[in-house]
């Protein structure tokens, strides 16, 4: 089994305003969404073993093994693996497959059979047997600046992204393509040369990108499909992020967890649908964001259901004015009818059955005079 090629952790394909990354069609732009919010304390965790690993960039450098160093990378290999495969967007990495495969490719045997590896490629060699033969070792070459580098991509996407994503979350940006790449252009502006040393985040080198054709899922027409295969994390989360962004995608913080999530639409969407994590009841933000919603257009002055509270209170005062009501009466009066425009808040039946009935200062002031007596 090749790791690499099996896992197609550096494969993404667009097709229209899709990606796929693995088994999963997603909106373009999800994945290096859900990279964004990878936490810093993983982040931190994967920078040693991330420096284990380049132990091998330097070997490969040199074309000189050592062995505990090689032995080193594959347990800091070991451990990275799980650690990533804690977070979306690569959770497939915790297949226990590849995991044993990484005994194999951070070897010294594989080490020693990358020359030949590269002879048998440079010659046309490469086939079934051949792949079988020398597999490790090209997965050698791949996987060890791959890994060694997640730490440094990661964290660079985060740095440079977030605060332009940030940009593109501003209340008064209308969240449609032609707002977000107008906000692109004055970020980045078109006299940009790749390879300058000005924003060289955003440069991708090493792509290999392939067309085909195939039936788009969504509306079972036919499809050209992008298939591109990069060197490392950075390059392939850049490239998702800003093609979404060309078809009207973008990530938004959400407003209860701080989390990142992906708009498709115009819609000013404020919360995310995921489980909010310091929710001791385990509610979705999107569901504790309504609630405060909710809470707060009940504590509105111009709530429809506050208007017979307000204008029966006004009444109780005037009459109370007047002396033509008794005091005490008039307490009971108020308890009553706040009472019911909290249950009417809360019993949407009641609201639209009898509570306007029951609000009538006739009828409020028979219930409490049964209550008094």
């Amino acid at each position: 089994m090749n790791l690499e090629k099996e896992s197609g952790m550096l494969t993404l394909i667009f097709s229209g305003d899709t990606v796929q990354y693995r088994d999963k069609i997603m909106p373009a732009g999800m994945v290096a969404c859900m990279a964004m919010n990878i936490p810093k304390e993983a982040l931190e965790e994967s920078l040693p073993l991330c420096r284990k690993i380049a132990s091998v960039n330097t070997m490969l450098r040199t074309s000189i093994a050592d062995k505990a160093a090689m032995n080193s990378a594959c347990s800091a290999a070991h451990s990275l693996l799980k650690l990533i495969a804690q977070n979306e967007p690569f959770t497939f990495l915790a297949n226990p497959k590849f995991d044993q495969r990484l005994d194999q490719v951070f070897s010294v045997d594989a080490f020693k059979k990358i020359r030949s590896f590269s002879n048998a490629v440079l010659n046309g060699q490469i086939n079934e047997e051949t792949e079988k033969k020398y597999g490790p070792a090209g997965e050698l070459i791949i996987l060890a600046p791959t890994l060694a580098n997640y730490y440094d991509a990661i964290t660079i996407l985060q740095e440079h992204i977030a605060p332009f994503a940030d940009k593109l979350d501003a209340k008064d940006l209308p969240r449609t393509k032609e707002a977000y790449l107008t906000q692109f252009s004055q970020s980045f502006p078109e006299d940009f040369r790749i390879g300058d040393g000005t924003d060289s985040w955003m440069s991708m080198t090493n792509v290999t990108v392939q067309y085909t054709a195939g039936v788009n899922q969504k509306n079972g027409q036919m499809q050209m499909k992008k298939h591109m295969h990069f060197v490392s994390f950075g390059g392939m989360l850049r490239a998702d992020f800003f093609e979404g962004l060309s078809v009207g995608h973008a990530p938004k913080r959400c407003a209860i967890c701080g989390r990142w999530f992906l708009t498709t639409d115009a819609r000013h969407t404020k919360y995310c649908s995921d489980i909010c994590p310091t929710d001791p009841m385990g509610r979705k933000c999107r569901v504790i964001g309504n609630m405060r919603g909710r809470a707060a257009r009940e504590l509105a002055e111009d709530h429809p259901l506050n208007a017979p509270y307000t204008r029966r209170m006004n009444t109780i005062d005037q009459c109370l004015k007047r002396g033509t009501l008794d005091p005490a009466l008039a307490v009971t009066m108020k308890k009553l009818a706040k009472d019911k425009k909290q249950r009417a808040k809360a019993d949407l039946a009641y609201a639209k059955g009898s509570y306007l009935e029951e609000m009538a200062q006739d009828a409020l002031k028979a219930e409490a005079q049964k209550m008094l007596a």
